[in-house]
């Protein structure tokens, strides 16, 4: 009995040797010839150069990659690594590059992502100017404005209206708001100014002030206007705008003027039109610039009645500027018994003349008598043109009353004093 269970002792301890001899031999195998050829996890490194996450900004140029590195214990595999992915720097978003480098059965990966963001903020711009007027009581009716996005494109659409602080039932300045977000969230914002004022009635006069060209000193006055008496110091304008300005005048845009005229709409009891006949020396941008800059200056409107056959009207654009016939090329002194050229051409040549200025300023609100002067077969051409209203001299305030195609205008001189330019007005 004694030996048998020796025996048995014996067989089992010779089992568990070779178990346990298996076991080492199996992890030396593991160890040694497994992770040999398969590699392992551990010791497969790859990491990124430069920054894991990069902002570039739409349209401001390519990312150049900067690329990985890689390697298995001391053998660099940075070669071996597969790049994939795209960026669409024509398209906002976020982009995944992918660098993934394999060294036998192991794979490992690691990935950038690369913003393209609009960080711009969208262009909105008002229909008109960013100041206007609204008669006690009367209906606001907004004058819209546009708004583009270097991404999106015209998003005008977009733009949400805030009317709520403006109150017509009283006299004040109100700010009507105008937002707009483009598609990366970027906002703009701007306000138009609605001044309400008191009408002035049914019986109200406005005076129309004329005005034609503008100097700085006495020297350019010689030189540009041959000292004419119709040449104002710039200076002078200004203090007359600044007058106006402080006084709370309205300084009324044609289409306002033409439409008070006719009845469309009422205007403040302290209205004023301002206009500029030719485009001569102090009005253009490029000779003698003193008018536009001084109506922005003050912000108050004015209009050009502009010889359109000779200047370029781009000379003349500001949101403070309406342009005007004052025909195409017929401003010339003549001696058929009438002063103005205009008035010794047939009724047809007019006619032609006066089309062709309204097509190419794009008006036919109002037309202007070249030195004041017109006959009836002058004033049936600009009623046939479809001109609305025309204006000539006569150093008056104008009223509904008047003949819609004589409207009175206060020649304003450079000897005209201030408080000569404010029994005009007042």
């Amino acid at each position: 009995m004694g030996k048998l269970k020796l025996k048995k002792k014996s067989k089992i301890l010779i089992i568990v040797f070779i178990l346990a001899l298996l076991s080492v031999i199996g992890y030396f195998v593991y160890d040694h010839v497994y992770k040999e050829i398969h590699g392992e996890a551990k010791y497969l490194i790859i990491s990124l150069n430069g920054e894991k996450e990069i902002n570039l900004k739409y349209k401001e140029g390519e990312y150049t990659d900067e690329g990985a590195k890689a390697s298995y214990k001391d053998e660099d595999l940075t070669k071996d690594i597969k790049v994939s992915g795209k960026v669409d720097y024509e398209k906002v978003g976020s982009y995944k590059i992918k660098y993934t480098v394999k060294y036998k059965s192991q794979e490992k990966e690691i990935v950038r992502i690369v913003n393209i963001i609009d960080d711009i903020k969208p262009e909105i711009k008002l229909n008109g100017v960013d100041s206007t007027f609204l008669i006690v009581g009367a209906e606001y009716k907004d004058k819209g404005a546009t708004a583009t996005d270097n991404y999106d494109g015209v998003i005008t659409d977009k733009i949400v209206v805030d009317t709520s602080e403006l109150d017509n039932t009283k006299i004040g300045a109100y700010k009507v708001h105008y937002k707009v977000k483009d598609s990366s969230g970027n906002e703009s914002v701007i306000d138009r100014t609605i001044e309400v004022k008191k009408g002035g009635g049914s019986n109200q006069k406005v005076a129309v002030l004329n005005y034609h060209f503008f100097y700085k000193d006495q020297k350019e006055n010689k030189e540009k206007c041959g000292s004419q008496s119709i040449c104002l110091q710039i200076d002078k304008f200004k203090e007359q705008l600044k007058y106006l300005k402080d006084n709370g005048f309205t300084t009324l845009t044609i289409q306002e003027f033409v439409g008070w005229m006719y009845g469309e709409i009422e205007i403040p009891e302290k209205s004023v039109l301002i206009t500029i006949d030719d485009g001569g020396w102090g009005t253009s941008k490029v000779r003698g610039n003193y008018l536009i800059p001084a109506l922005e200056e003050y912000k108050m409107h004015a209009t050009l009645f502009l010889i359109a056959g000779w200047w370029d009207k781009s000379e003349y654009i500001s949101p403070y500027l309406d342009l005007q016939s004052h025909t195409w090329n017929l401003h010339y002194e003549a001696n058929c018994g009438h002063r103005s050229k205009v008035n010794c051409v047939s009724y047809d040549e007019l006619k032609a003349d006066l089309h062709k200025s309204a097509v190419v300023l794009g008006s036919h609100e109002s037309f202007c008598f070249p030195f004041y002067d017109y006959t009836e077969q002058s004033i049936k051409a600009v009623k046939d043109e479809g001109f609305r209203v025309a204006f000539i001299g006569e150093s008056r305030k104008a009223s509904r009353n008047d003949n819609k195609y004589k409207v009175p205008r206060y020649p304003i001189y450079d000897s005209t004093s201030l408080e000569k330019f404010k029994s005009y007005v007042n």
